[in-house]
This record gives structure tokens, sequence and C-alpha cells, in this order.
């Protein structure tokens, strides 16, 4: 099973580091998980990552000829499979048709927060998932995508009035996802309601998230079902001076996604990966679960079935690419690049936030990894990349 949430940036959830959001549901999952400490969205735009996590075909490489589809893959296995999703624009992807069945979810439209969290769009969602969960007969594959944060911000008002303080403003109330470039002037109380709201959503998620995964343990498959969460993209929420889908500028809150990987009788619980790893791994890794996997791994992706020993040579870079950006990340940088003389370089992991910009005094280091973007552009999945740099696996000394 497969639950991928929209707009679910790492930062916000207890195991990726917040302290404030108390998310009692991924920390049980956490436990319960292989966590990727960096995944990377390789695109910030859905068809490309669903390109990248049902084909198998990373952003930044060049199409694989003829590459089976992971619908189709499956379909000679008599695994069935079945997407759910709230999601208009995904319901409409010309790929969704390789999938046995579909199961679209009505998008209610209002203008005003609930009165309870089982009446919000993510609970009839998350609803409809644990009831699938528990009727799907063995073998199966089910996708649940979820509109999440790019969805209406609906959950009752006190899920985002428990984080106000007493001299805070009262919580606003709307339900339309922000949107919006920040100025210098901008008011830092309305920044704050914002992000008040936005917990609030991640609350909501997380009580969600708990009832699937209990669904999930009461099923009839639970001994022998592999669960992956994970989101294609994050939600800036003014780090950078963007709120939500406003650009794509490619710093970490919106390319920095979650990621669990639940094994059965407990595999690899509460182990933490520390290998950058992209979406194009999903691929690799269901197709290798369901023993159907139909190349060797790459630097472009690798199940995560591997052991760590085989696999951390794949795991040394990331790449994310956005209309008019794109970004490299190595195990001790991160540059971000806008159009092609606008870069910005950060150190990992320590800069967590990417405040402090050292391009201008690491010059060699920019150079460098404008060479590794060069090499990657264009490659094929089974052509080699260049070994990095050992100031690019370091760090500044």
């Amino acid at each position: 099973m497969v639950v991928v949430v929209d707009r679910l940036g790492a930062g916000w959830l207890g195991p990726y580091g917040n302290t404030w959001i108390d998310t009692p549901g991924f920390n049980r999952l956490a436990s319960q998980s292989l966590m990727f400490e960096t995944a990377l969205s390789d695109s910030v735009d859905l068809s490309s990552y669903y390109r990248s996590v049902w084909f198998g075909q990373h952003a930044f490489a060049q199409s694989l000829d003829d590459q089976d589809s992971l619908c189709g893959l499956l379909a000679s296995t008599a695994v069935e499979t079945h997407l759910l999703t709230d999601s208009q624009q995904l319901a409409g992807s010309p790929s969704v048709s390789e999938f046995d069945r579909l199961t679209e979810i009505p998008v209610t439209s209002i203008d005003t927060n609930v009165e309870t969290m089982g009446d919000t769009q993510l609970a009839r969602l998350f609803a409809t998932a644990a009831d699938a969960v528990l009727d799907s007969q063995e073998p199966f594959c089910l996708w649940v995508h979820a509109a999440g944060l790019s969805g209406a911000w609906d959950a009752p008002l006190e899920l985002r009035e428990q984080f106000a303080e007493d001299d805070d403003p009262a919580a606003p109330g709307f339900v339309e996802a922000p949107e919006r470039r920040l100025d210098h002037g901008f008011d830092p109380d309305w920044l704050l309601g914002i992000q008040h709201a936005c917990a609030g959503q991640v609350v909501l998620l997380d009580a969600c998230m708990e009832v699937l995964v209990d669904a999930i343990d009461a099923s009839r498959a639970a001994e022998n079902s592999l669960l992956i969460v994970t989101s294609p993209r994050g939600f800036p929420l003014g780090e950078h001076h963007r709120v939500g889908a406003c650009d794509h500028a490619l710093f970490g809150e919106l390319i920095q996604i979650p990621l669990f990987c639940r094994f059965p009788e407990g595999k690899s619980a509460s182990v933490r990966e520390r290998g950058l790893i992209q979406p194009a791994s999903l691929y690799d890794t269901l197709a290798d679960w369901f023993d159907v996997l139909p190349r060797p791994a790459s630097h472009w992706a690798s199940s995560f079935l591997l052991p760590s020993e085989e696999s951390a040579s794949f795991r040394d870079r990331g790449f994310s690419v956005a209309t008019g950006y794109q970004a490299v990340r190595t195990p001790g940088w991160f540059l971000c690049t806008a159009r092609e003389d606008e870069h910005k370089l950060f150190v990992k992991p320590d800069d967590r936030w990417e405040v402090n910009d050292v391009a201008s005094r690491r010059e060699d280091v920019v150079e460098l990894l404008l060479e590794v973007l060069h090499d990657a552009r264009g490659k094929r999945h089974g052509e080699p990349l260049g070994e990095l740099a050992q100031v690019l696996v370091d760090g500044p000394e």
C-alpha cells in the first residue's frame, strides 16, 4: 500500500524534528518503519512526479524506451491495482487508466471550516481507504493519493486555535490553500495565522493516518503487507518569502519530503537511512517487492529492499528540476539555481533551513556542483554518473 499526501513537507512532522506540532500517528509510523531522513522530490510538477514513481523515470533523465509502467508490470502477476484519490488533476491523468480500479472521492465545495474532523475531505478519503484495505483480496497494490495541503484546509477551527498564544491574533477562518510571494513589508501576524492553519491540517492528517494504520493492522493482509507513506512536494510557509505554490524555487521546504517504509514483521523498524533517495526508487521498490523488477539499480533509483551496503553508492546525490530552476544535493552541500546566473549554496546538513547562502565564498564548490548537474542532464537510466569530488561528500573543512 502506498499513501501519497500532496504538499506535506518533512519539516512538519515530529519524526523529522518538528517540536511544536504533536504527531503521534507519524511518530508511531516512524517507530515501525525504515525512515529516509533526506528524501528529495525530483520535480514539483505532479505529472513529472508520477512519471518517476509509476514509470521509474527521473525528471532529470532522458525517457526510457518502452519502459513498462508499474501497473503494466503487475498486470502479469495477478496483482490487483487500485487507485483511490480525491485529486481531480491526478484522476484525469492518462496513466491512471492502467489501474484495474479507480475510486474517486468527490470533493465538496465549501467556504468555511467544518465542525468535526470526520466531516473533512481528508477524513472521507482516509475512511474510504481504510474500507478498501479491509475489502482487498491478496495480492493487491492499493495506491492512495490525497490532495492534502493542496486541497481544502477545512479542519475544525479549534485545531488551529490550539497553537495560538494569548497575545496572538485570532485563528483565521479560510479553507482555500494560501498562495503568495511575500514582500519585505508583509504582516507577520498574517503569516503566523497561516502557519497555525497549516499546523491544524497536519494534526488532522495525523489522526487520519492513525485510523488507516489501525485498519491495515486489522486486515487479513497485515502480516505480509508493505506500507509506504510519502509526498510529492512540500508547502512553503514563508521560509524564503514564499507561501504555497506561488513559484517553483527549489528550496528544502518545497522538495524535502517525508518517506516511511514499513515492512512486515517489524523489519528495519526505527531505522533511519541517511542516504539521499528520490521518487523513482518507489518504482524499483514496488517492482522488487512483487518480484517483477525489470532492470538493475542505477544512480537514478534503487530499491529500498537492497541491503544498505549495496545501495550506498546509489544515494550520494539528488537532483530536482522545475521551470526556470534546478538543484543538486550531495551529502555536504545543496545548490539551487535560478536561470543560469543565479546560484545559492548551502552547507549540509548543518544549514537545515537554508538560511546562510555561501555561494560567493565557495565559488569552487559552486563550479563543481554545476559540473555534476551538467553531467547528470540527459543521462539515460543505465549510464553511469561521474564520481563526486571528496569536498562534495565531506562538506567544508
